[in-house]
């Protein structure tokens, strides 16, 4: 890609894109290159959104020879979907056993003892409080 830019700057390039944020830029293989070495490939990649902050979109890369074409074919973008459901649904369920738990329970402000989380320490009923003195007290 290097090789190619350098032959012919006006008419190749290579961009990044966010799924999210729909956010683009140019991508700079010399900074590139220097990092992960010259033998490193740009296609079927893909990174978490730096082009925005707190973004958590998706960039992938894309590069221009006469059009912008992506550089990920579909049976990458095929991992990609399936990855992205499995994190999905992983956050989903992990959410609803939080709820879960936490349904019913008072939240309480006042400050943990040391060594013990505050979140837990502010839905811990007073029993489960005496527990996590106790076993604090073992470790």
């Amino acid at each position: 890609m290097k090789r190619t830019r350098d032959e012919k700057p006006d008419h190749f390039s290579v961009k990044v894109s966010c799924d999210a944020c729909k956010e683009w830029r140019d991508v700079d293989l010399d900074a590139i290159i220097a990092k992960k070495g010259a033998d490193f490939s740009l296609v079927n990649r893909r990174a978490r959104c730096k082009l925005t902050p707190g973004c958590r979109g998706w960039n992938r890369f894309h590069y221009q020879g006469g059009v912008m074409r992506p550089l990920w074919d579909q049976e990458q973008v095929e991992k990609w979907m399936r990855a992205d459901a499995a994190r999905r649904s992983a956050e989903k369920l992990g959410r609803e056993k939080v709820v879960a738990l936490l349904r019913g329970r008072d939240f309480r402000l006042d400050p943990p003892p040391r060594g013990i989380d505050q979140l837990l320490w502010a839905v811990a009923t007073d029993e489960e409080r005496s527990e996590l003195i106790r076993r604090r007290g073992r470790t």
